[in-house]
């Protein structure tokens, strides 16, 4: 009787443990549900537009940002890979007043993804993604300069790329539009300077790719011109990732390429890469191309297409999050290993609670709760707390 109790017992304890497992809750995600959520809207919005008849508006980022003016070059305009535009248009900002001699010109260039909304103004209260650096006084001063601001040639807001729609057909150029470079959007620029009467401006201005074009712009007119959060977003966007459930489909091998390539442009120094690679083309005479066309783009996607099946997913989620939380001090060091310790305790005393119930459910078929046993030892349920208390504290 007394050897079957260890074996009764584990299966009791196995019983009530598969129980508490399964009643445990899931890790959530909230930043998925708001993609899903975003999506829902989307879908609705797209609805509504193709009921409205506004699909073939030309401008569909006006929500994003709105005031500015629109220059228009109606001839054909022809690009450094030998794309053409049958004409564009460039939006553009300004502040400041342009004096007689027209030489108190700042062009002001933005990063990849800025609008010409550098600054706000009467048409476009919102602040500007560089307000505290425009204005009378300031860095940029507006009582001395005219400021000029541009959303560059290929952009959404206002000036024509790719959502922009190709009067030619009446539909949107999307991939259809030309391969462009810096040196096209300085071109068209220096077109709207034009248009505004503007010879030559007193600096040329920018950050990021907005330092690039100021360069071009040096260049191409000299004598007018005095980077592992990605990584884990990147994985949980893919629709495969099914919140971590994808063992049993398809794996989220698209999120995982993406996480290595961010992964791998970090590996290794800017130095490095330039004596690596620099900036060789696969093929020097080929059509430039979207696809891995540059040699360093060549060798980003084979180390990622040799990686993004060979590792688990959420392996990467959960170290990379280790990483990122890595804290050596001494003050988190202690909090972490206090944190530990009380959950050693409780787990420690679920334990004991599991183990008496585990035990006396196997021991007494006829019981099916612990404050049954209690009752049926003491014939009654009035000292029913001290005989809990005894129970697990003696067992």
């Amino acid at each position: 009787m007394t050897t079957s109790f260890p074996a009764k017992k584990e299966a009791g304890q196995l019983r009530v443990q598969n129980a508490d497992e399964e009643s445990k809750e899931a890790i959530r995600f909230p930043c998925i549900d708001r993609l899903e959520k975003r999506e829902t809207a989307l879908k609705v919005q797209h609805e509504e537009v193709q009921r409205n008849g506004e699909s073939t508006r030309d401008e569909l980022f006006l929500h994003v940002v709105s005031g500015y003016e629109v220059f228009e070059h109606k001839e054909d305009f022809v690009l450094s890979h030998g794309g053409k535009l049958p004409g564009f248009k460039v939006a553009y900002e300004t502040w400041g007043e342009l004096n007689a001699n027209k030489d108190n010109a700042i062009l002001l260039h933005t990063g990849l993804s800025a609008s010409s909304h550098a600054k706000s103004h009467a048409k476009n209260k919102k602040a500007g993604w560089w307000e505290e650096f425009i204005g009378p006084g300031l860095a940029i001063d507006t009582n001395k300069y005219f400021v000029i601001c541009t959303n560059v040639l290929g952009g959404c807001y206002g000036s024509t790329g790719p959502s922009s729609i190709n009067p030619k057909t009446g539909k949107r150029y999307a991939t259809r539009f030309p391969i462009l470079t810096i040196n096209d959007m300085i071109h068209a620029q220096f077109l709207l300077l034009d248009h505004l009467g503007i010879n030559k401006l007193h600096a040329s201005v920018g950050s990021s790719m907005g330092g690039m074009q100021s360069l071009a712009a040096a260049c191409l007119y000299p004598e007018r011109v005095a980077l592992r959060f990605a990584q884990r977003q990147v994985l949980l966007s893919d629709p495969h990732f099914n919140r971590g459930e994808y063992y049993d489909g398809i794996v989220p091998h698209v999120g995982m390429k993406l996480a290595r390539q961010i992964s791998t442009i970090t590996y290794r120094s800017g130095p490095e890469w330039e004596q690596r690679f620099g900036r060789r083309r696969q093929n020097i005479g080929s059509k430039p191309a979207l696809c891995p066309d540059f040699m360093i783009e060549s060798y980003i996607d084979h180390q990622s297409e040799k990686f993004c099946l060979n590792y688990d997913a959420n392996s990467l989620l959960y170290i990379s999050k280790a990483m990122d939380m890595f804290d050596i001090t001494k003050s988190n060091t202690s909090r972490l290993e206090q944190q530990r310790k009380v959950a050693i305790e409780k787990e420690k005393k679920v334990q004991k609670e599991e183990t008496v119930q585990g035990y006396e459910l196997e021991a007494n078929p006829d019981i099916t709760t612990n404050s049954d046993f209690i009752k049926k030892e003491k014939g009654g349920a009035g000292e029913a707390h001290k005989i809990t208390d005894w129970s697990l504290n003696t067992i």
